[in-house]
């Protein structure tokens, strides 16, 4: 049994450091552009226009949890409307793509996945924007009704207060100083919040220009994917040896119609890791393309617990969660049906 089992991690740590040189090398790409990248979503004039959750979506698309990140510090700060935070959100693979570019035999299930989530978080992306902005030009027009309305009821002119003293004008200025030393103190305690990314490196500093950060950062990051694939390796060897190939996959496809349900919410779980389990279980034919393009749709990493301690309104967190996870599930289904 023992031999049995050293077999199994020999086999699983073979299967695995193939994987690394092209983890490592994507990394050290997106590394090098990171900065640059970032910089041009953040300040790009097309993040408030009607395409914005184009732009969203194609930065989404980019290996790299980072983009989510920072995409949910501008939503908390309404610098990017919903639409275009759920088409970040449905767009980012994280650590899928660079897995499925380990293994030639995958390139076509990598077209799939990513082209079908980025035309699916466009199109989610921009109804979402078009349902908003209907409603708040419907409440503008409300409002402007309202406001005439009650103008000719009182007149011509609004009613202006009367008999203010110097002294109530001199309190109201006193407060109206107060809450713009307040309003000012949030906002640059704010803007020097550290927004940390997968490895807990700052995404809103500049990096430093140096060789030693630049490759530490990627080797870090790819080291701990190569660790996840390898322990998910293992346990599915020794699964395999132990359980039965075919009891796990008849468990798996037993599942049927609620197996994107279920993985998507393992996507929720807010870790590289839960990206590196759809696409092993995906790839080793354990899922199907449907429940793993939910998984993926839901996999946003760390971005869903930024959004619960940046964004303070909590009822609109758990609309965005809920909203994400069933807009997963929804295209699981739908594919799985074809």
């Amino acid at each position: 049994m023992f031999e049995t089992i050293l077999h199994v991690i020999w086999h699983a740590f073979l299967e695995s450091i193939i994987t690394l040189p092209v983890i490592f090398v994507c990394y050290l790409v997106i590394e090098l552009l990171e900065e640059r990248i970032l910089t041009k979503y953040k300040t790009s004039k097309l993040l408030k226009s009607k395409m914005a959750p184009v732009v969203s979506a194609s930065f989404g698309i980019i290996p790299q949890c980072g983009f989510s990140v920072v995409a949910t510090d501008l939503y908390s700060k309404r610098l990017i409307t919903l639409g275009s935070l759920m088409a970040i959100y449905i767009a980012t693979s994280d650590e899928a793509l660079p897995i499925l570019l380990s293994n030639s035999s995958n390139y076509l299930n990598l077209l799939l996945i990513i082209g079908i989530k980025f035309v699916y978080a466009i199109v989610i992306g921009l109804l979402i924007d078009a349902i908003f902005r209907k409603k708040e030009n419907l409440n503008s027009s409300t409002s402007l009704k309202e406001n005439n309305f009650s103008a000719s009821i009182a007149g011509t002119e609004v009613d202006k207060p009367k008999n203010i003293t110097e002294n109530n004008l001199d309190y109201v200025k006193d407060v109206a100083t107060k809450e713009e030393d307040s309003l000012a103190q949030d906002k640059h305690h704010h803007n020097e919040e550290v927004i940390e990314g997968c490895c807990h490196h700052d995404l809103k500093h500049t990096h430093e220009s140096n060789l030693s950060h630049i490759f530490i950062h990627p080797l870090l990051h790819s080291l701990k994917i190569f660790a996840f694939i390898l322990i998910i390796n293992i346990v599915f060897g020794l699964l395999v040896e132990f359980v039965g190939e075919n009891v796990i996959s008849n468990f798996m496809m037993s599942t049927g119609f609620f197996q994107p349900f279920i993985v998507a919410i393992v996507g929720l779980i807010p870790n590289c890791a839960a990206s590196v389990i759809i696409t092993e279980l995906f790839m080793v034919g354990g899922i199907t393309l449907g429940s793993c393009i939910a998984g993926l749709c839901v996999n946003s990493g760390i971005a869903l617990i930024l959004l619960f301690r940046l964004n303070k309104n909590i009822k609109e967190n758990i609309l965005i969660l809920v909203s994400l996870y069933l807009l997963g599930v929804l295209l699981g289904v739908v594919i799985n049906f074809f």
